[in-house]
């Protein structure tokens, strides 16, 4: 018989609450929206639609919007 669990009458162990508080796990919020590459995150969102899937063309040197195609 386990005597950490209680049985007839009895009360459960009591335990001190951790000076940090509780563990909880993080859980894992879904993503939104197109990949961007980790070279292009810094930049803005989309003025025309608002996605923040803004990425830069190499050869033109202009950034265009992945999802609406809008060129700024």
């Amino acid at each position: 018989m386990n005597p950490l669990l209680p049985t007839n009458g009895d009360e459960l162990p009591k335990v001190k609450k951790p000076k940090k508080g509780w563990f909880r796990p993080q859980k894992k919020r879904p993503r939104r929206g197109p990949i961007v590459p980790p070279s292009e995150r810094g930049l803005p969102p989309c003025p025309a639609c608002g996605e923040w899937s803004m990425q830069k063309d190499g050869t033109r040197k202009e950034i265009y919007c992945g999802s609406c195609g809008a060129i700024v």
